[in-house]
């Protein structure tokens, strides 16, 4: 299936000059470097999907995902709307539930690749996962430590938000978020993530997360 996705994009990735690297379940392709592909395909992508197996999942996808990684925002933009007519893209990236589909901005660092990974792999293990999970364990490996098979996540730009809330008196009840059927709505979007992020954090320091 891996193959088959390479040569259904192969046309579309050779017209834009992109080199592609194959690493089942990924078909991995990006406009820098095939070293810099390689260390991303080594250093991350890989590494992080045996962290989060060995930790979390025991259903490994069943269809094969396609990683975009582009060195600059322009063909981030050009490319999602050309290639999967998505014009008001997020500013880092995004996964494509539906498309089995990363695309990354990796000039915005690559926090972002850990956490849509996160997202493609916690799809066939926990399909009916609630966005405040979904989204909190993604985000909490926005920054994080990928050791051999472990992974540890950080501190990170999200804490003052939600350090704010708690002074001002505006952090949700953890209840209220998880019953929350909006967790993407505009209203508390910034927070929701924030919340449910540090919720993890705290059970990762706590030994309660596992």
């Amino acid at each position: 299936k891996t193959q088959a996705m390479a040569e259904e994009w192969k046309g579309r990735l050779d017209a834009e000059g992109l080199h592609v690297v194959i690493a089942p379940p990924f078909v991995i392709a990006g406009n820098g470097s095939r070293q810099q592909l390689e260390k991303y395909r080594d250093g991350t992508i890989i590494a992080a999907m045996k962290a989060l197996e060995a930790t979390y999942f025991d259903k490994p996808p069943t269809e094969p995902i396609l990683i975009l990684l582009f060195e600059s925002e322009g063909p981030y933009r050009r490319l999602s709307k050309k290639w999967l007519d998505y014009e008001n893209v997020p500013h880092y990236g995004y996964y494509r539930h539906a498309d089995h589909v990363m695309v990354m901005n990796v000039a915005t660092g690559l926090g972002t690749l850990v956490h849509e990974e996160t997202h493609a792999l916690i799809a066939p293990d926990f399909p009916s996962v609630p966005s405040w999970f979904n989204e909190g364990l993604a985000s909490l490996y926005e920054q994080c430590t990928l050791g051999d098979k472990t992974i540890a996540g950080h501190e990170n730009w999200r804490l003052p938000a939600l350090q704010a809330a708690i002074k001002d008196g505006k952090i949700r009840p953890l209840k209220e978020l998880a019953e929350d059927r909006d967790f993407y709505g505009s209203a508390h979007v910034g927070l929701n993530y924030a919340e449910a992020r540090y919720l993890m954090f705290y059970l990762q320091e706590n030994g309660l997360l596992v």
